[in-house]
């Protein structure tokens, strides 16, 4: 009964936080970041609570210490040390702790992160129903911003907001940007569990969850979810590859996706007026010529892979492995021609030849809603520091320190605006806790990556958490890092962790 304890508890705080999170509020947007971090909080000092009561009082805390520590435990160590090094010797030490600085992302909930981690990976048991509640929770935020997209407000979260600022709040997460940061973790959980579910009638579940997660990334306006949007369809064929079941419902994922975005056009054409107008990258796929022809094709190439497949084509072992070489190949030049026409358009000088493409592709300071300024800015600054600086950083989440001691007139003069985060995670990151605090964070994401890689037959439900992790990975890019999005992306790493390592407790 005893070995049943922490399992159980564990299992309860999986789906606390990653159902939790994205449904959980207190007074509507006016309050949703504070509320979110307390619940997160509340919940993670709980359950550390319980862990590290019931393994002193039983005496079983000696074996947890004494487990074999992998790569990616001792980076997830490494980062700790960072942080809290870059908290003490901050010049701000209070912010830097409790992060009050910019989204009360400071040391103590660095490292709440890391407790989490090391509980979850140590004493939880994977179980594929668990995070069926996150999915779940995720469909229900997916649908309630659909609805806001036709103004509809159905719980009332927008009746005291002014009407200019609508738009930029949705759903039961607030802004825009973190909601399809969330949106995007649901649809690669839920199109990772649809291309490996052997039941049909399983299989069903999470394609319709998956179709409604890409309409819910379409409709949510934020061009960060086509990020998400490529590493999920750019690294699935890794893992999908390699059956042919496999195959042919991921060439079924490609076409819904398309096909979703042709019916949303549709929609804004008709009702225009009616609907929350899209802009951004949409415009750019929606308009393109070749729609339909990518539409047809990927239509078809579902059907001729689930022909091949029943015919046992893809059985072989050498099929799927070229299938995976050609697709490797596929993305190294898909990735050498995004490096010529970034080279095309900013060093030679020919934006005008990418058409609507040429906005994205420009950097200057009015990139990306101004990110590309506030990246200068973060550079420069970061330049200027002392040398223990250069290597810890600020201290965690101060970035809004910096920028109003070195950069305010400038701020205010040009965009009526104070930054307080960088809009990338990654430089966030080497600003406020340093190059040391960065490679550790890095690292802990490539030792996730490669535990997959090793695994010839990776449990399903570590591999969609992994997949999750990698789409929030891939738009943090150009994102910030928050107490909404964050913690869930932390506990599906830890439960990707958790599957990968085949160990279903640590209890004797």
């Amino acid at each position: 009964m005893t070995n049943k304890f922490l399992p159980s508890v564990l299992a309860v705080y999986v789906v606390a936080v990653t159902a939790g999170m994205l449904l959980v509020y207190h007074d509507f947007y006016y309050d949703i970041l504070e509320a979110k971090c307390i619940y997160y909080c509340v919940c993670t000092a709980a359950v550390l609570v319980l862990t590290g009561s019931w393994l002193f009082l039983t005496g079983h805390g000696k074996g947890t210490v004494a487990k074999r520590k992998s790569f990616m435990d001792m980076a997830v160590i490494a980062w700790g040390v960072t942080v809290v090094v870059s908290t003490v010797f901050s010049p701000v030490r209070f912010h830097a702790f409790v992060g009050n600085g910019g989204r009360y992302a400071g040391c103590f909930l660095l490292l709440l992160y890391i407790g989490a981690y090391f509980c979850i990976t140590r004493y939880y048991q994977v179980k594929e129903w668990h995070l069926m509640i996150f999915l779940a929770a995720g469909v229900f935020m997916c649908l309630f911003g659909i609805t806001d997209f036709f103004d509809m407000d159905l719980l009332g979260f927008k009746a005291e907001i002014r009407e200019s600022q609508r738009h930029t709040f949705t759903s039961t997460i607030g802004n825009i940007n973190t909601y399809t940061s969330c949106v995007a973790m649901v649809m690669a959980y839920g199109g990772v569990m649809f291309t490996a579910a052997r039941e049909r009638l399983k299989a069903a579940g999470y394609g319709v969850c998956t179709v409604i997660a890409f309409f819910a990334l379409i409709l949510g306006e934020s061009d960060n979810a086509y990020l998400s949007l490529a590493a999920f369809f750019g690294l699935l064929p890794l893992y999908a590859f390699r059956s042919g079941k496999r195959i042919w419902r991921y060439a079924l994922l490609a076409a819904a996706f398309f096909t979703a975005a042709v019916l949303v056009g549709v929609i804004c054409r008709v009702m225009e007026g009616q609907v929350v107008p899209i802009t951004g990258l949409f415009q750019v796929i929606a308009g393109s010529r070749f729609l339909p022809v990518i539409i047809v094709f990927l239509w078809l190439a579902a059907g001729a892979c689930y022909l091949l497949d029943r015919k046992g084509i893809f059985e072989k072992p050498s099929v799927t492995s070229v299938l995976i070489k050609t697709w490797l190949a596929f993305l190294a030049v898909i990735i050498l021609a995004a490096v010529f026409m970034l080279y095309d358009v900013n060093v030679a000088g020919n934006g005008d030849r990418y058409g609507g493409l040429k906005s994205y592709l420009l950097f200057n300071d009015e990139w990306g809603t101004h990110r590309g300024y506030v990246w200068r800015i973060a550079v420069e600054d970061y330049k200027k520091f002392a040398p223990l600086q250069k290597i810890f950083g600020y201290g965690p989440d101060t970035f809004g320190f910096i920028t109003n001691r070195n950069n305010y007139p400038e701020m205010v003069e040009r965009y009526q605006e104070l930054f307080d985060s960088t809009h990338n995670e990654y430089l966030q990151y080497l600003v406020t806790i340093g190059p040391a605090g960065l490679l550790a964070y890095c690292g802990i994401h490539g030792a996730a990556a490669v535990q997959v890689i090793k695994k010839k037959k990776s449990d399903p439900v570590a591999a969609a958490a992994l997949m999750a992790v990698a789409c929030y990975d891939l738009q943090a890019a150009v994102n910030i890092n928050q107490p909404i999005a964050t913690p869930v992306m932390w506990t599906l790493l830890a439960v990707s962790a958790a599957g990968m390592a085949g160990e279903k407790s640590n209890l004797p």
